[in-house]
């Protein structure tokens, strides 16, 4: 066998970076031993994998055909060598989209680490957290940048596999003197209504944000909306201010509900439920690590 997997590291590295000076600087090779090995691996399957355009390198149709088998391998090179360090624990990547790492994972990474017995506090296992929409965490489970995506949204990419988690509600909701809450009340809001206000957004490619606008789409065509974030505290702040109605996740108004700081508006088409999910590239190599905490984290399904 004449490929090597550090050629398939360089490869991967150019693919992610564009150039052979900033794959050189994310693998802390010369630009000149990046170039020498990306041309040895070329001449060694005997074809060119980029095209050149000055110093920029774009994959063309043959360098995209080698990517996913390229870091498949190389997954698997990495995990066979943890295997082997010896006690060592390994290194989970999670990736979180916005609502789960900022109001879920915190108390279920808790729960996960107690149950194996840690004291929390004096000790905890290496572990990583990506926060990201969950378009970014889809994109970064398929680049093999992280482990195990949890997710709000839904991924339909072929190469990675969805497996249905937990069950959640979002709630529309306004400051209570809000214009429509001031004249509605508790009263049913007529979609008329809803489709001449303000909203406050997520941005494009979050999973909150495309649950809203399926579930709208037969009452309200297009949302009015002047302001978008991609940060779920800032649009619950500001709907608390009476910037506009919000569409979130009942773990994230839960508290301002409570304190009525925020209210639950009425309207005729209910509630808006939606599936988290986990998801896996199909060629990932599942480590005993990843597969405790895939089984721990499935079980809350049943809690």
């Amino acid at each position: 066998m004449r490929l090597t997997l550090r050629q398939l590291q360089i490869f991967i590295a150019i693919a992610h970076s564009g150039s052979a000076t900033a794959a050189g600087e994310r693998i802390a090779l010369s630009q000149s031993a990046v170039s020498a090995a990306i041309a040895e691996l070329e001449h060694t399957v005997n074809i060119q994998l980029f095209d050149r355009v000055g110093k920029r390198m774009q994959l063309n149709d043959h360098g995209r055909a080698m990517l996913p088998q390229a870091m498949s391998l190389l997954n698997r090179a990495e995990s066979l060598e943890q295997c082997f360090l010896g006690s060592a624990p390994s290194l989970l990547i999670l990736g979180t989209s916005l609502t789960i790492g900022n109001y879920l994972l915190p108390r279920l990474l808790a729960d996960y680490w107690r149950s194996q017995g840690i004291i929390l506090g004096d000790a905890t296992p290496p572990l990583q957290v990506v926060v990201a929409n969950t378009a970014d965490i889809a994109t970064k489970v398929a680049a093999f940048e992280v482990d195990i995506g949890l997710v709000e949204g839904p991924c339909h990419r072929p190469d990675i596999a969805v497996i249905p988690w937990l069950q959640d509600e979002l709630l529309l909701v306004a400051s209570p003197v809000h214009p429509v809450v001031l004249k509605y009340g508790n009263s049913l809001i007529p979609s008329k209504r809803l489709a001449t206000t303000n909203w406050i957004l997520r941005e494009q490619g979050s999973g909150t944000r495309d649950t809203l606008e399926q579930a709208l789409l037969p009452h309200i065509p297009q949302l009015r909306s002047s302001i978008e974030f991609n940060d779920h505290e800032a649009i619950k702040q500001c709907a608390i201010q009476g910037l506009g109605i919000a569409c979130l996740s009942h773990l994230v108004v839960a508290d301002a509900l409570e304190t009525g700081q925020l209210v639950k508006l009425k309207t005729s088409f209910g509630g808006l439920n939606r599936r988290f999910n986990l998801l896996v590239h199909h060629q990932k190599q599942i480590t005993s690590g990843m597969q405790n905490f895939i089984d721990y984290v499935s079980n809350e399904i049943a809690r």
